[in-house]
């Protein structure tokens, strides 16, 4: 059985084995990437010139990579919605591009498998949601009273323990079933492109030649490290630092803080809050503005 089907007893027996504490540090971590990301967002002079360094590219990996320095750095897509994006979750008619809330992922080197990025997620869903048998022998000691747990025996909490496990665990093949999903039911979202002519250009063209992103995420990676290679080295190019600088660039355009959350697919109110209150351009921009 499936987690999304636990009954609510399996529900609360899950969240009361520590899930809270983990998910505390989780998303303490994650604030605390999206704070560096944030302090390697590039500025415009910096993507104009990974922009440029492409034309030294051979001609498919320069559409490639200008489709990768957009996504990311415009339109602040992660990089594995980069790398599932297909024809479908385009919408010409609006100009937005529909992240889902699942599409099945057929990346993989064999025919009907699934892209290593997707079973790296799948694994870490396994590891992150699943019970071991003693994580589900300690959830039973902190739900039950003393009481109640005086009048079962060890075979009844071993017993009881097997049910839970059974009840909220999932299987390999039920995770990759899943793939490819995005990071959070926030991720599944709309992101208008037709603000900035370049990329839909880019789009149209790309998408004249494929059907979508036909390579892994891994390719992602590598047309974007090929092209850090043209820049300084005190300048860091991964793809969450051009997620950062479209948030970045966005926040300078006066966006509201659950604009920018809604685009960016965030969770979390307070990431957006920390790119529009940390915006330097737009407070120059406002004190010239002031003083002319």
């Amino acid at each position: 059985m499936s987690g999304s089907n636990a009954n609510p007893t399996s529900a609360r027996f899950q969240s009361s084995s520590d899930p809270i504490k983990t998910s505390a540090k989780r998303a303490l971590k994650d604030r605390e990437e999206r704070r560096h990301s944030r302090e390697d967002s590039l500025s415009e002079r910096q993507f104009e010139t990974l922009l440029r360094a492409t034309n030294s590219m051979k001609q498919g990996q320069k559409l490639e990579a200008r489709m990768a320095l957009f996504l990311a750095g415009k339109l602040g897509l992660r990089g594995g919605e980069i790398a599932h994006l297909d024809s479908e979750w385009i919408d010409w008619q609006e100009r937005v591009i529909e992240i889902p809330e699942h599409d099945t992922c057929n990346k993989g080197v064999n025919p009907g498998e699934v892209c290593g990025y997707c079973r790296q997620c799948a694994v870490k869903e396994l590891k992150t949601n699943n019970l071991t048998f003693q994580e589900a022998i300690d959830a039973i000691h902190h739900e039950y009273s003393d009481e109640r747990l005086s009048a079962m025996s060890d075979e009844d909490i071993t017993s009881t323990a097997h049910r839970l496990r059974d009840e909220v665990n999932i299987t390999y093949d039920e995770a990759i079933s899943r793939r490819w999903k995005p990071k959070t039911e926030h991720s599944a979202r709309q992101i208008p492109f037709d603000f900035d002519v370049r990329v839909e250009m880019t789009l149209e063209r790309f998408f004249e030649e494929f059907d979508g992103w036909e390579k892994s995420k891994s390719t992602v990676n590598r047309r974007i490290e090929r092209i850090a290679e043209y820049v300084d080295d005190d300048v860091h190019i991964y793809p969450h630092a051009l997620r950062a600088t479209a948030a970045s660039a966005l926040s300078k355009r006066d966006v509201s803080a659950y604009s920018l959350m809604s685009i960016m697919g965030w969770s979390d109110i307070a990431t957006a809050r920390i790119y529009i209150s940390s915006n330097e351009d737009r407070a120059a921009d406002e004190i010239r503005s002031k003083n002319r």
